[in-house]
């Protein structure tokens, strides 16, 4: 990493961060969720990757179930929640062309997202629009994936035909119900 690629160092000579994060230390209830805060070194990122500064989480079925011992993809104990995210890119490693730093991104991981900073794959991150929100977009990915991947993926909705939704009592089923004429294919 280069200093004109990642203003974000001269930050971290002149002082230790601290990086505050929501990690799960067993499995059962609330209480198991502890705020944790932790000196934060600079980041040695690989190829591909970016660093952003969380300003908002999202929070799914899939945690809840998470932190029951109840969600197989989600790695064991001590483990920082979270699989979407919006923020900041703050940094950016080698080979990444499509994001910069500042860049105002939506971010997803299999987990790691309930954090102050986070690091991420740069294809994992979406631009954000301008009008939107940091907690708009950190509710976003994984309600409208959800439902876009059960309705066009696993259902084959396509122009002509239609679908029943007979209930939306989450967010992946809310999401289901925005109009097909605003979804590109």
């Amino acid at each position: 990493m280069t200093s004109d690629l990642n203003p974000i160092e001269d930050v971290w000579d002149q002082k230790t961060l601290s990086n505050r994060a929501l990690v799960l230390t067993g499995y059962g209830g609330y209480d198991k969720i502890k705020l944790q805060e932790k000196p934060l070194k600079s980041p040695q990122l690989q190829p591909g990757e970016v660093l952003v500064r969380v300003k908002a989480c999202g929070l799914n079925f899939a945690e809840l179930l998470g932190k029951q011992g109840l969600y197989e993809l989600l790695p064991s104990p001590p483990v920082v929640l979270g699989m979407e995210g919006s923020g900041v890119v703050e940094a950016v490693g080698e080979d990444v062309k499509d994001r910069k730093v500042g860049d105002r991104v939506i971010a997803m991981n299999r987990s790691g997202m309930w954090q102050e900073w986070v690091v991420v794959p740069a294809q994992r991150t979406f631009p954000m629009p301008e009008e939107m929100s940091f907690e708009e977009a950190a509710a976003l990915p994984i309600n409208y994936m959800t439902a876009y991947m059960m309705l066009f993926e696993m259902a084959n909705l396509r122009p002509g035909k239609s679908v029943l939704i007979h209930m939306a009592a989450g967010g992946g089923a809310a999401s289901a119900l925005l109009p097909p004429s605003c979804v590109r294919r």
